[in-house]
């Protein structure tokens, strides 16, 4: 049966693993490595769907920046609804800590934005390289 749970510090290889393995958005520009994870799994602000044993996807809050740090889904499970299970998770600790919008940046054109725009998300501008800035009030 699914899981959707906490991240642990055990977690992180895997994170890793879902984040370079993604067909889009795959941010070439940024190396993101294990000490970057911590916080958010520390913090309780990090979360995954587990499988079977195995994490299929996982999502992470910027709780400071009132931003979605990283929401991926390994494309082997996509379609199966875990990244509306994990937007929707995120979504709610944001409100639970007093939030009142999030805001994310993905690139402009992919199913990524596809989806947030059809879980009531709006762009609210562009960074000028191909990049779209999206908005959730909350």
């Amino acid at each position: 049966m699914p899981e959707l749970r906490a991240a642990r510090e055990a977690d992180i290889p895997r994170l890793m693993e879902i984040r370079a393995a993604v067909r889009e958005n795959r941010l070439e520009r940024l190396t993101i490595g294990p000490a970057e994870y911590g916080p958010y799994v520390q913090d309780g602000r990090c979360w995954v769907w587990e499988k079977a044993g195995r994490i299929q996807g996982f999502a992470a809050l910027d709780a400071e920046a009132a931003s979605v740090w990283a929401l991926f889904v390994d494309p082997e499970a996509e379609g199966a609804g875990i990244g509306r299970a994990l937007l929707d998770r995120l979504v709610a600790e944001a409100r639970r800590r007093g939030l009142t919008a999030l805001k994310l940046e993905t690139a402009a054109g992919t199913r990524a934005e596809a989806f947030y725009r059809r879980h009531d998300w709006s762009i609210a501008g562009s960074d000028g390289r191909g990049a779209v800035r999206m908005i959730l009030t909350l």
